[in-house]
């Protein structure tokens, strides 16, 4: 038996201002939905690619092509569609098809000290993060009637846009004319996803700030992390874009609109009655779009920072590293030291300078001097060569390689040796000319 899809619908209140959220089965060719509604799917609801899938885009008129495989891997796009009367000599705009996918990525809360009241959203223990690959679907037909799709989005997001619609309508109610309306309150809530991605990102790395451990068992949980760093840059970049596309798409939907009561715009052939956007409507949608744009780039920047101080702890760790392998070898120094004075004296008295006598005195040879005089000027020696290289070891090196290039090139030994080899020849191939000159001038002696 196979189980019905279910999905959460948000609508317009009836009473008034307000919003309801109830549950309803997903059928994908269903056409009896609320007039202006979002509606949620789980991942595993949404129809799998093929004809399931199709039937419900189409009801969105979306392309058949933003439901393959290729775009559903992407981490970001947007596009849109515009439908026009063309029955009408001024041909109005009748409906309007937008699409767009936006990814956040949610580590696990810490325990303590976290930034943010939101629930936890990780709930398996065999990963530390959790994908939302959100991906939204809008249509919008003459005059009113706006119904909005998301598919994977975090579990309380219609609780969460329900309380910021409700916000939003106590200033000014929702224009389903403009069909852009229901993307505002949308968009506001993705950027409070996107602003906790980072902060949970953010808390764990401070927390590696305040407790540096000197071992090397932090690289594991840095590396886990830098990867979500790079990944919240990355999708933030890719969210931004998408933004600014439907910043652009609002733009040329808006101008397209009159600003005017259908009285005053002039007279319109047929019965219907041309949608219009007042001049202040349109330029408070398009400069709010410009205000969540903006915060995007903050939390971008917040993102970078991150990465950033991520490689610092990761450049901490290793000094930290370093600092570890010097005090080991200090210790081995200073154990060496404190044996080197018994094997020097336990090799010393090894010799045959020293010896026991057959009555068990200790005798000492009278050539004694003769170790200590190779001995000091060899370990005085060694230490002024070794002070020497640990002073002047990089204008050594440097000389080295000046020498060893200069013996490569043709002024070198490289070009002395050709030029003995090339007078050598020289000196045979003259001798070789003044030989047959002595043959033929003896020929020519003979003939006279």
């Amino acid at each position: 038996m196979t189980l019905k899809r279910k999905m959460e619908v948000l609508q317009p209140s009836l009473k008034g201002r307000g919003w309801v959220k109830s549950t309803h089965d997903f059928v994908p060719e269903t056409t009896n939905l609320p007039r202006q509604c979002y509606f949620f799917l789980n991942r595993q609801d949404y129809p799998d690619i093929g004809q399931r899938r199709d039937l419900a885009l189409e009801h969105f008129k979306v392309p058949a092509f933003v439901g393959t495989k290729t775009c559903f891997d992407l981490n970001g796009f947007f596009g849109s569609q515009v439908t026009y009367d063309d029955t009408s000599a001024q041909k109005p705009m009748i409906g309007l098809t937008t699409w767009f996918r936006v990814l956040i990525k949610m580590v696990r809360k810490i325990e303590s000290g976290y930034h943010d009241n939101l629930p936890e959203y990780v709930v398996s223990d065999k990963k530390g993060y959790r994908w939302f690959e959100t991906t939204v679907f809008t249509r919008w037909d003459y005059p009113d009637k706006h119904q909005v799709l998301i598919v994977d989005a975090p579990p309380d997001f219609p609780e969460q846009l329900a309380c910021l619609l409700q916000k939003a309508s106590v200033s000014q109610e929702l224009n389903f004319q403009d069909p852009l309306a229901m993307h505002t309150s949308l968009i506001d809530q993705i950027i409070v996803y996107s602003d906790v991605s980072v902060w949970r990102i953010r808390d764990p790395v401070r927390q590696m700030e305040k407790s540096r451990m000197r071992t090397g068992a932090i690289f594991s949980e840095v590396h886990e992390m830098s990867r979500h760093a790079i990944h919240s840059s990355e999708i933030l970049e890719a969210t931004i874009d998408t933004l600014k596309d439907l910043q652009r798409c609002r733009t040329m939907i808006h101008d397209s609109f009159h600003s005017q009561p259908p009285s005053a715009a002039g007279a319109v052939d047929g019965s219907m009655t041309p949608t219009y956007l007042t001049q202040t409507y349109k330029h408070q949608a398009h400069h709010y779009a410009q205000f969540q744009i903006s915060l995007l780039k903050n939390l971008k920047l917040r993102a970078d920072s991150n990465r950033e101080r991520l490689k610092n702890e990761i450049n901490t760790a290793f000094n930290n590293l370093t600092m570890q392998d010097n005090s080991v070898l200090k210790s081995i120094a200073l154990l060496t030291m404190v044996f080197l004075p018994a094997t020097f004296f336990s090799s010393l008295f090894s010799t045959t300078f020293f010896n026991y006598g057959d009555d068990g005195e200790w005798q000492v040879s009278g050539k004694m001097w003769i170790y200590w005089v190779t001995t000091l000027p060899a370990t005085i020696l060694i230490v002024i060569l070794w002070r020497v290289w640990l002073g002047n070891s990089d204008a050594i090196v440097a000389r080295w390689k000046q020498a060893k290039k200069w013996a490569l090139e043709d002024q070198g030994w490289k070009g002395l040796w050709r030029r003995r080899i090339g007078k050598g020849d020289q000196q045979r191939a003259e001798e070789e000319e003044a030989v047959e000159v002595d043959q033929v001038a003896g020929r020519n002696t003979r003939t006279f």
